[in-house]
């Protein structure tokens, strides 16, 4: 059998949606799985189901196991998210990161809280920045606390899971937790105050293979026992990742799904607003990443909730709402550039769906422009995730985001063909799979007035 019959099982861990999916070598998608991600109320506080997606995950996981030679298994999930466990069990539930964290807290919290500064790690709302996470349970369940021997962040929980190794990786414990300083390339001072550092397992790249999977996973799934467990990465930083070893030429991205992360690689770390959502992540290659953000797809899931499942509409829907002057204005969902304030409409109501699609496409371009200028985007843009699939979103951020060339990734799977391709990580003569295509702008003779409005009306 040569390495063309072998593939790669990516556990892509959204907080919509879970995702298994069976990669080629190469990066080609060749089959896919979804599960919904539903937290459960409590107690003892909210927590994403983990019983239900490992059940699901096995069961998944026999199914692909019969059809495909799987000999790599590559965990992404979202950020500010951990697991503290002992033993081959967790101590306490894995907190959804949507929780609000009590007041009283936060209001301690903001005293041992590193400097934006140190950690590049802004103050955000909920459960938002890791470290107040974990120092909130510190404090309110200090006996089961006390019972942990990792601090696990998400995708090496799973990992650890799947193969019984513990580590740390870079991309998600540097993901605005206030847990890293990402300039020293060191634990924050938090970590150290708070006594964590032992908590954390050795650091391993995101791209480490950790070990072959538990014998029990080989037997209950029909895995080859030799299957691999990489280390896996925080999904932003994987799309990211596809686009450091697949384009040469200087670029700024836009990875869309439930959150909206724009990244602009050669902004200046003094040029981050903390107060605007802007904040550096940490590459696998633990280098920062100036970052802005903003939950996109949290909001137009909301804002098209009485729309029904067809999400479609046409250009003339879209030169309608410019025509009429209807606007939505800022937010819908926490954090994003405007942290604090409530969504709202202005003026005409809309009837249609087509109209409402297109109202609700032009505000959450009009938010990634807002960002997008924050951040100074140059070089070529890249857009990728599911937002690919709204052609007026690209073609509209291709028209104001000012850049020189716009592009979209066909792959809408991004943040899981950037995780499988990290066992290809050290194949320097492998071709990245990139599906790029240049966007064509999106010209309205009321487009730059209705941007105009928007602007001043939210100033």
């Amino acid at each position: 059998m040569t390495d063309l019959d072998h593939s790669t099982l990516v556990l892509d861990v959204g907080k919509t949606n879970v995702k298994i999916l069976v990669m080629s070598k190469a990066g080609a998608v060749l089959d896919t799985e979804k599960l919904d991600n539903k937290s459960l109320d409590g107690p003892p506080y909210p927590h994403p189901d983990i019983e239900r997606i490992w059940q699901w995950l096995l069961a998944t996981t026999t199914h692909f196991a019969n059809q495909y030679t799987i000999d790599a298994i590559v965990p992404t999930t979202h950020g500010c998210t951990a697991a503290l466990v002992c033993d081959d069990e967790l101590v306490l539930p894995i907190l959804d990161y949507e929780t609000e964290i009590p007041d009283d807290t936060t209001e301690t919290f903001a005293a041992v809280a590193p400097t934006f500064a140190e950690t590049q790690s802004p103050n955000l709302p909920a459960g938002l920045n890791l470290g107040r996470q974990l120092f909130w349970l510190q404090r309110e369940f200090p006996q089961q606390f006390s019972r942990t021997q990792w601090i696990l962040t998400y995708p090496q929980y799973w990992a650890w899971r799947l193969c019984g190794v513990a580590a740390s990786e870079i991309t998600s414990v540097g993901c605005h937790g206030h847990l890293w300083n990402p300039q020293q390339r060191s634990f924050s001072t938090l970590v150290d105050r708070q006594d964590w550092r032992r908590l954390f397992p050795p650091l391993k790249p995101a791209y480490a293979a950790l070990g072959p999977i538990r014998p029990e996973i080989a037997h209950t799934t029909g895995l080859p026992p030799t299957c691999q467990v990489y280390n896996g990465i925080h999904d932003s930083n994987a799309a990211y990742s596809l686009y450091l070893r697949g384009h040469a030429k200087p670029f700024s991205l836009v990875s869309t799904g439930t959150w909206v992360i724009m990244i602009s690689p050669r902004l200046p770390l003094s040029s981050l607003n903390e107060h605007r959502d802007m904040l550096a992540l940490v590459d696998l290659r633990g280098e920062p990443v100036p970052t802005g953000r903003y939950m996109g797809g949290r909001e137009f899931e909301i804002l098209s909730q009485e729309v029904g499942s067809d999400k479609t509409f046409t250009e003339a829907d879209l030169r309608s709402v410019i025509a009429k002057r209807s606007f939505l204005l800022p937010s819908f969902a926490p954090g994003g550039p405007f942290m604090g304030r409530q969504g709202s409409t202005l003026g005409p109501q809309l009837e249609t769906p087509g109209e409402i699609l297109a109202r609700a496409t032009l505000y959450l371009t009009l938010m990634t422009v807002t960002s997008t200028d924050m951040l100074a985007v140059d070089g070529d843009l890249m857009i990728d995730g599911g937002f690919v699939n709204n052609p007026w979103y690209c073609r509209l951020l291709a028209t104001l985001a000012g850049c020189p060339r716009c592009f979209m990734n066909h792959q809408t799977e991004g943040t899981a063909v950037g995780a499988g391709m990290l066992a290809s990580w050290h194949d320097n003569d492998m071709q990245w799979p990139l599906h790029l295509t240049p966007i064509d702008p999106f010209e309205d003779p009321g487009l730059a007035a209705y941007v105009e409005q928007w602007q001043q009306t939210i100033d």
